[in-house]
Formats: structure tokens, C-alpha cells, sequence
């Protein structure tokens, strides 16, 4: 074993005759992520942001090549890759500008503001990409378009720091009451993916995930009912394989018919359809029901999910999120 390891020791670039004292190392991927920044923003004509690594700085400052302003979204990717590199980090090949015009539906999910697009200036209602998960890089399913009101609300807390605010109540830090739970809500699916926690919390589905998000199997279910209250599914056959899992799993078929009697008129009333999951004899049904329910109605989603995926062959449904946080084992 000791041989073996003296003769790998001798191998090293360090100890090779052909390894000359004046070699230059290979840039690393984060130098490497900050030159294309640095000519990718030049040939845009973006500024120069003078805060940002020297690496960049000096890839702006020699590109030489033709420049041409480019659509709101490249911009808005290069952005938020410039912004990365500000914080030592670098944004996963997943996030594109076609992903962020994809996740990017119009309106804020936490406020539900329209957004401002192509502004001068920093308005309220300017779109901002946020991560979800801060112990989660810049990647696909762990970034959503949110509102600069409801994104430094956010700030850098934690799911848990957001839930614990949602629970109060009260108005805080420039978001309403409601606003915190649609925020609460939105991070459950990608904290859930991140730390594969198992879907340990039931929680009001208050924000529906736009494209490209993740949700937690109770979220789909929820998601689910609603497109189903709202007509968007056919409801004769759904209503009969939702009533057959409840007596499959040996609940009382009632419960779900009353869940779905009173979600109904709630949705039907609010104009925002996730607003109907905060009536608190909605979602108390809904708690009763899946309680009842979910040991047959989980398997069954799941595996909708797992076939939807493996259809769809997407790598980002399929990816296993590197965590290394507190909760990842």
C-alpha cells in the first residue's frame, strides 16, 4: 500500500520532469464563469460593474468583438450571473434565458402585483430572480420571478424563518399577512426537494407554483382539487378514482365530498384561487380528508409524477440537489 502511494506521490504534477517552474495553472470554473460574464455583458452593452471580480472586469475591458443590446431576458440572465459571480458563486447551466422566460408568468406569486418589464430605474413591481433555498445554488427549480417588494421581504431568510413569520399572522417587513403565507407556501416545494424531508408539514396551497417549480406530494394534491373545483379536469372519472383511493385506504367517502363542497364555492369566490386553501373549514376538511386518505392516495400521485417525469425525460425532475445543509443526510 505505502509503495503504491510513493509511486502516486511521484506522479504528481509537482514532481514530474516535464512540469516547467513557470507553467500556468488552468483557470478555475468560477474564473472561467467570470471572463464569459465579463465578454458576455461587453458584447451586450451592459456596463461595467466596477464591484465585480477583476477577472471579469478585465474580459469586459479587452472584448473587441461585435456588440448588439440584446432582449430583456438574456440580459436578465447575464444579470443574475454577474450577480453570482459578485457572491463567489456560479449559476448552474440549467438557468437559460429561454428557463426564465419559461418560469416568468407576468405577476408576482407572493404579491400578486403585475410586473414591470424593460424600466428605468428600481420600481417596487421590477422583477427579481430569487433563490428559494440558500444552501441551493442558481439552478432550475430552486429560482422563481418574484416582485423587488416581495424579494427583499425574503431577503436571505430560511424556509423556516418564513414559515415561523406566516404563522403570526401579522404584517411584517413591507408584506401583508397573506403575502407571507403565499411566500411560505411557494419555498415549501424546493426546501422539501433540497433536504428530502418527506413531506413532513401540511400547508394551505396559497401560492399556485408557476412552471418549473417544485411542489411537495400534498401540494399536488392540492393542486390537483383546485383544477378539479375549477373544471379544468374532467370530473366525473376524477371524482371517481379520488373516492376510490379514500376507500381504499379505509376512509369514510364523505370526507372527501364535503372537502370538495366546500372548496368549491371558496374558489369560486376568490379571485386568486389559492387565496380558497386559507379558509380555515376548507383547508380543515382537506386536513381530515388527506390524513384519512394518504396512504394510498401519496402512492398514487407519486407514481403519476414519477411516469410524468421519466415521459417528459427531465433532467431537472430527475437531478438530486447537492445539499450539504443541516437537514441533508
Amino acid at each position: 500500500m505505502n509503495d503504491w502511494k510513493d509511486k502516486a506521490d511521484a506522479m504528481r504534477p509537482e514532481h514530474s520532469p516535464l512540469t516547467q517552474s513557470n507553467s500556468t495553472p488552468a483557470p478555475s470554473l468560477f474564473e472561467q464563469e467570470c471572463e464569459a460574464v465579463g465578454r458576455a455583458s461587453a458584447a451586450a452593452k451592459l456596463r461595467l460593474d466596477e464591484a465585480a471580480p477583476e477577472t471579469y472586469q478585465r474580459a469586459y475591458r479587452k472584448y473587441k468583438g461585435p456588440v448588439a443590446r440584446q432582449d430583456y431576458f438574456v440580459r436578465k440572465c447575464l444579470g443574475l450571473r454577474l450577480n453570482a459571480i459578485k457572491r463567489g458563486m456560479v449559476v448552474d447551466p440549467s438557468v437559460t434565458p429561454d428557463h426564465l422566460r419559461y418560469i416568468t408568468d407576468g405577476s408576482c406569486p407572493v404579491t400578486l402585483e403585475p410586473l414591470e418589464f424593460e424600466t428605468k430605474g428600481q420600481s417596487k413591481l421590477n422583477p427579481s430572480v430569487d433563490r428559494l433555498v440558500n444552501d441551493v445554488g442558481y439552478r432550475a427549480g430552486n429560482i422563481c420571478v418574484l416582485s423587488q417588494r416581495a424579494n427583499r421581504a425574503k431577503g436571505e431568510k430560511s424556509f423556516e424563518d418564513v414559515a415561523s413569520i406566516a404563522t403570526r399572522g401579522e404584517p411584517a417587513g413591507g408584506l401583508e399577512a397573506v403575502e407571507w403565507m403565499r411566500l411560505c407556501s411557494l419555498m415549501y416545494g424546493a426546501w422539501d426537494k433540497a433536504y428530502q424531508r418527506g413531506d413532513p408539514h401540511l400547508l394551505p396551497l396559497a401560492a399556485i407554483p408557476g412552471p418549473g417549480m417544485f411542489m411537495s406530494t400534498s401540494q399536488v394534491v392540492q393542486l390537483m382539487l383546485t383544477r378539479l373545483a375549477q373544471g379544468l379536469i374532467a370530473s366525473e372519472a376524477a371524482y371517481a378514482i379520488w373516492r376510490d383511493l379514500t376507500v381504499a385506504a379505509g376512509a369514510q367517502v364523505h370526507l372527501f365530498d364535503e372537502m370538495m363542497e366546500l372548496l368549491g364555492p371558496a374558489i369560486s369566490y376568490e379571485e386568486h384561487p389559492g387565496n380558497a386553501w386559507l379558509h380555515g373549514d376548507v383547508f380543515t376538511a382537506f386536513e381530515h380528508w388527506y390524513n384519512a386518505s394518504h396512504q394510498t392516495v401519496v402512492p398514487h400521485v407519486e407514481g403519476m409524477l414519477r411516469a410524468r417525469t421519466e415521459l417528459r425525460d427531465d433532467p431537472v425532475g430527475k437531478d438530486l440537489w447537492p445539499v450539504g445543509g443541516r437537514y441533508h443526510h
